[in-house]
């Protein structure tokens, strides 16, 4: 607690009191407020009790002069906030328009009601846009929704029933299995099926976010007990696909608190199996560089690496056929600082026969192969699975092509990515998770590689036919 000594107040200029400013972002969160001035529109930048401070619209030659009367109006969605009449107090110019203060001469701004009847105003229309948009999803869409719903809803229906007799850890196994064995193929059908729905509105903007507004407020919450489905959802590290997404799909363990919820987060798995599956793919890659490096340490570079299981897979090898040096880029701390502790007791105890070194970057700084690779020697192998999904088709191929030039004469590289199919991911991925990806398939993919000089291409699916893979090998020198 502070003594009456300690109140000190202030000085100079400062010690006439002012009402107290907010800034206008600070006050409205979503769509601001309109204000006109003399039926001109203004941006709002600041309000208080007493007044407001504006900027004029760029290229308006209306400007208002210190001391004029004017009419204030500030409104949301035609509803009228505030209504009344100022003077103005300053005008600040600036090279494209100006910036002013209007002080209120017939009355006050209540800041508190104001707050609040913007809040329900936006409250209102957001009603009436859900509305809207719900009256636009298509009506198979809708009989989809209610499927999906239909056959959640009954399985947690039944796995409740079977919990309340306590049944043993062993009973609750066989039970969760037999389940999933039944439930999966219907699943499948109704994900495909789905996907055949939402494949043409992606195309279409509007139709695209109604039917995601949709699946949000319908069938999102069905699944969100089911903990991949819900980091996926919720992207706690700020992006979607993280590594510890990848964990859960590497671990397959049965998670989440009631058996219901272990389902659903089964359900997750099957979808997010393709991740496993490449993952795979690298690691076999990564054994085939190793054995063919004819002098010298493989020289392996991922692009991209999340938790880099491929990479501590295959270092879990009783002895290397070869030395081998690898390079894991990431922009996640955490993801590099798990892969580099998994990998070290393995790097110590094949006794100098391989290396592990991590680069932590951001996601611009991935796209600058250039100066990743600076100070690397050229690399006999280099992989990226899960990054090139979310480039555009300009930027992927401008990665491919500066990747194909960091690689030794013989070096080969991997480019994996979604596949654009009727069983591919885009339902559940794009419409459950908000998770949203570049898909492409076998042209799209060759079409990243064109005009690379002296290279051998290959195009091939993973064993889940949801993820395409490039194979690019540079020619001998």
């Amino acid at each position: 607690m502070k003594s009456y000594e300690e109140l000190t107040g202030e000085h100079g200029r400062t010690i006439f009191y002012r009402a107290e400013r907010y800034r206008v972002r600070d006050l409205f969160k979503g769509v601001l407020p309109k204000l006109t001035i003399d039926r001109l529109d203004h941006a709002l930048e600041d309000i208080s009790l007493s007044g407001l401070g504006a900027v004029t619209t760029p290229g308006s030659n209306e400007v208002c002069t210190v001391g004029e009367r004017v009419l204030v109006d500030l409104g949301i969605h035609g509803v009228c906030l505030f209504h009344g009449t100022g003077e103005i107090a300053r005008v600040d110019p600036m090279p494209r328009g100006a910036k002013i203060g209007v002080r209120l001469v017939d009355g006050c701004i209540g800041i508190g009601q104001i707050v609040a009847k913007y809040q329900e105003v936006l409250v209102r229309t957001g009603l009436d846009e859900l509305t809207d948009a719900a009256s636009t999803v298509p009506p198979e869409y809708r009989q989809l929704s209610a499927d999906v719903l239909h056959l959640l809803r009954s399985c947690r229906a039944a796995l409740i029933r079977f919990e309340q007799t306590r049944p043993s850890e062993a009973a609750i196994t066989e039970m969760l299995a037999a389940s999933e064995e039944r439930i999966l193929p219907r699943w499948r059908t109704l994900w495909h099926r789905a996907n055949e729905i939402v494949a043409p509105l992606m195309a279409d903007e509007t139709a695209r976010r109604a039917v995601k507004q949709f699946s949000e407020f319908v069938l999102v919450p069905e699944f969100l007990g089911g903990p991949i489905w819900r980091r996926s959802y919720e992207k706690p590290l700020g992006y979607p696909g993280d590594f510890q997404v990848m964990n859960m799909v590497y671990a397959w363990r049965r998670e989440g608190e009631r058996l219901g919820d272990r389902l659903v987060h089964r359900l997750g798995l099957d979808v997010a199996e393709c991740i496993a599956t490449r993952m795979v793919m690298m690691r076999e890659a990564i054994a085939g560089t190793v054995l063919a490096s004819r002098s010298g340490p493989a020289r392996i570079t991922t692009l991209g690496c999340g938790p880099a299981r491929e990479v501590v897979d295959y270092l879990q090898l009783k002895e290397l056929p070869r030395p081998v040096q690898f390079t894991l880029i990431d922009q996640d701390h955490a993801a590099l600082s798990q892969a580099y502790e998994q990998t070290y007791l393995e790097v110590m105890r094949l006794h100098g026969q391989a290396s592990v070194s991590c680069l932590h970057t951001s996601f611009i700084q991935l796209l600058k192969t250039g100066e990743l690779f600076g100070k690397l020697a050229p690399q006999d192998l280099i992989y990226t699975v899960g990054f090139v999904d979310y480039l555009s088709a300009r930027r992927a191929r401008l990665l491919v092509h500066s990747l194909f030039a960091q690689l030794a004469p013989g070096g080969t590289l991997l480019v994996g990515n979604m596949m654009e199919t009727p069983i591919g991911n885009l339902w559940p991925m794009e419409f459950l998770c908000d998770w949203s990806i570049v898909y492409r398939d076998e042209a799209a993919m060759r079409a990243l590689a064109a005009d690379l000089p002296a290279a051998a291409i290959d195009f091939q699916l993973d064993p889940t036919g949801r993820v395409c893979l490039l194979t690019l090998r540079k020619g001998q020198a």
